[in-house]
């Protein structure tokens, strides 16, 4: 159950996001906000940055498929429900944990609720690398 759970979430949210200022579906780039609250170099590793953000997916947002070079953790701070890639719905309760690894597809999903849903997220890159890549 919880393999399923992670496999679902995997073709979920995460993050990210991030493309939300110039990738997101036309009409729904106004309807995810992610804002950068720190960007670091990893301590002994000064070819990886850390970067950590705030995402907020409103109400009928929808985040594309995306990769990243690095790993992505999320947090769902606020959840919701969600359709996903496949035209399900799917309920992320609040302080979900994810995990995406570095290239692993995720997102395509839409706010489908109400209320925004709210995710704060870190991602360990390789410094100079584009932040994510379209695999839509």
């Amino acid at each position: 159950m919880t393999r399923m759970f992670l496999a679902a979430a995997a073709l979920a949210l995460m993050p990210f996001a991030a493309m939300a200022d110039s990738h997101a579906a036309a009409g729904s780039a106004d309807l995810v906000n992610r804002e950068v609250l720190q960007e670091k170099l990893l301590t002994g590793h000064d070819e990886m940055v850390v970067i950590v953000s705030k995402l907020v997916l409103a109400p009928g947002g929808r985040i594309p498929l995306h990769t990243h070079p690095g790993d992505e953790h999320a947090v769902i701070v606020t959840g919701g429900t969600a359709t996903m890639p496949d035209g399900s719905t799917m309920d992320f309760a609040d302080d979900t944990v994810m995990f995406f690894p570095a290239g692993m597809v995720h997102g395509g999903v839409t706010n489908a609720g109400e209320t925004p849903i709210e995710i704060l997220t870190t991602h360990v890159l390789e410094e100079g690398r584009p932040f994510q890549t379209l695999a839509e």
